[in-house]
């Protein structure tokens, strides 16, 4: 029994350490610079190691971009709906949404500027009915269902409205990670007036 418990440990740093390395190559190089041949040069393992423990290098990708992904939905659906004020609950949905990504910005940039066609499969928010197939977007198209529904927002297309918001922020983001020398003073102060502007278009 002893034996088994070590060797399962011992299976499961192996599986870790493969994911780690192939975490930092992607980091480096994007997932399009990941392969099984990096993996084993940087651990000294045969491919037979990685086989085992992986069917291939798509499902390493697999894992590690649900990893991310499940990072920023769990950010998201940390928010409780606001009735009365949809806006601040739509502001506390992208300043989680703007937190994780800062938290995890290798991870974000490389994912999110993929066009691969696998990981768009995941991070695509533009194309019409995404909200049916994406929760977290979801969340957002219900939010201003709401806000419209209550007199807040402008009768607007929901997903449309979605879709606009979210890629304004995005573009916000990459900045952030981009210019990372600019204080957390002007961080904010950005930020703030993102949502300030978004909002003077969006209420009633």
């Amino acid at each position: 029994m002893v034996n088994k418990e070590r060797q399962l440990r011992k299976q499961e740093k192996t599986k870790n350490e493969i994911l780690d390395v192939a975490r930092q190559i992607i980091s480096k190089e994007g997932f399009k610079g990941l392969s099984i041949r990096k993996i084993t040069n940087t651990l000294d393992y045969s491919p037979g190691v990685i086989y085992h423990y992986f069917k291939d290098k798509n499902e390493i990708t697999e894992i590690l971009i649900g990893e991310g992904y499940s990072r920023i939905l769990e950010a998201v659906d940390s928010v409780k709906p606001n009735e009365a004020e949809p806006e601040k609950e739509m502001k506390e949905i992208f300043i989680n949404y703007i937190n994780a990504a800062l938290n995890f910005p290798e991870y974000y940039k490389v994912v999110m500027l993929s066009d691969d066609s696998s990981i768009l499969k995941k991070t695509a928010l533009l194309e019409e009915g995404v909200a049916s197939k994406n929760p977290a977007f979801k969340k957002l198209c219900e939010n201003i269902e709401r806000g419209i529904s209550n007199d807040r927002y402008a009768a607007f297309d929901s997903e449309l409205t979605a879709q606009v918001i979210w890629a304004s922020t995005f573009g916000l983001v990459i900045r952030l990670l981009t210019e990372k020398n600019i204080s957390q003073k002007q961080r904010n102060r950005l930020i703030d007036h993102h949502f300030n502007i978004l909002f003077k278009g969006l209420l009633v």
